[in-house]
C-alpha cells in the first residue's frame, strides 16, 4: 500500500482560529434504528426547546462509523467501490463546505473499511482543509497526525473511533460557536453519503437483514424539521433546497416498519436518489 500523503501540505501558511471542543454523547446504531420508539417523557413540556433538540440529535443521528460497523456483518465487500473519494475542497460557501465535510467523513470511514491508507490520508486532508475554511480547524491538525500514525500501524478498528472523534469535534465546535445549522449540514452530508454507499452495496448484493438498518424515518423527520427551522439565507441555499425536496421521498422508501426488510426496489430507488444528491453536493 502507498504511504499516506502528509495531511499538513495544504495547511501551511493559513491563519487558524483556536478551537475549544466539548465532548459529545456517544451514539449507538441500535438507538438510531429504534428511534421511532424513543420519545421524551410526558413531562417533556417543561424541557426547554433547545434541550429537546439536543436530545433528538444525540439519539436519532447515527455516525457514519456506526453504520459501517453494523454493515460488517454483511461479510467481505470491496469498499473502494462504495465511495467517490472526491478530493475537491475549494467550495464557494459554508453550506457546501459543511455538506462536503460530512460526505468526506463518511468516505474516510469507507477508506478504513477498505484498509486503504493512501485514500484515508487524502480524505483526512480534505476534511481538515474544509474544517479550517469553516474556522474550526486548528486542533484537528493534531488529530490528523494521530490518524496518519495509526494508519501506518494498521490499527483499523481504533481508526474508526478516531475518525468519528474528529467528525464529532468539528460538529461540537460549530455548535459552540452558535452555528447549529452548519453542524446539522455536516451530519446530513455524512448520513447521505452513508445512505448512498449502503444502498449501492445492498443493490449489488441484497441482504434482507442488513436492509433493515435503513429504517430511520424519525431521523429523516428530524432533518425535515431542522431544515424548516434554519435561518432563511441558509434554508434557501440551492443545495439545502435540493436535499429538502428529496427527504420526503427518501422517508417513504425507508418507512417500511421497524424490523421489516427494505425491499430491493426501494433500495434501487434510494441508491439513485442519494447518488444524485451526493454528486450535486460534490459538484458544488
Amino acid at each position: 500500500m502507498p504511504p499516506i500523503p502528509s495531511i499538513l501540505l495544504r495547511m501551511r501558511g493559513r491563519p487558524l482560529r483556536r478551537m475549544v471542543v466539548r465532548p459529545l454523547l456517544g451514539l449507538t446504531l441500535a438507538a438510531a434504528i429504534a428511534a421511532p420508539a424513543l420519545q421524551l417523557s410526558a413531562n417533556s413540556s417543561v424541557i426547554p426547546d433547545s434541550e429537546k433538540a439536543l436530545f433528538e440529535e444525540r439519539v436519532l443521528m447515527p455516525s457514519p462509523g456506526e453504520i459501517f460497523a453494523a454493515l460488517d456483518r454483511m461479510g467481505g465487500r470491496d469498499w473502494r467501490d462504495a465511495a467517490s473519494f472526491d478530493t475537491r475542497y475549494d467550495y464557494p460557501d459554508d453550506v457546501l463546505r459543511a455538506l462536503n465535510l460530512g460526505v468526506r467523513a463518511a468516505d474516510g470511514f469507507l477508506a478504513i473499511q477498505a484498509r486503504d491508507k493512501g485514500m484515508l490520508g487524502e480524505m483526512i486532508s480534505v476534511i481538515i482543509t474544509l474544517a479550517e475554511e469553516l474556522m474550526v480547524g486548528e486542533t484537528l491538525l493534531a488529530e490528523g497526525r494521530r490518524i496518519e500514525a495509526m494508519a501506518s500501524r494498521e490499527e483499523w478498528n481504533a481508526l474508526r473511533m478516531e475518525l468519528d472523534s474528529l467528525r464529532r469535534k468539528v460538529i461540537a465546535e460549530m455548535e459552540r460557536l452558535g452555528d447549529d445549522d452548519l453542524a446539522l449540514l455536516v451530519t446530513a452530508g455524512g448520513w447521505l453519503e452513508g445512505l448512498r454507499a449502503t444502498s449501492a452495496t445492498l443493490a449489488e448484493s441484497y441482504d434482507a437483514r442488513a436492509s433493515s438498518l435503513l429504517h430511520q424515518p424519525a431521523l429523516v423527520d428530524h432533518f425535515i424539521r431542522r431544515i424548516r427551522e434554519m435561518r432563511p439565507e441558509m434554508r434557501e441555499h440551492p443545495a439545502v433546497q435540493r436535499l429538502f425536496a428529496e427527504l420526503e421521498a427518501i422517508r417513504k422508501l425507508i418507512d417500511v416498519g421497524f424490523g421489516t426488510p427494505v425491499p430491493p426496489e426501494n433500495i434501487d430507488r434510494l441508491r439513485e436518489l442519494s447518488a444524485t444528491l451526493v454528486e450535486e453536493i460534490e459538484a458544488g
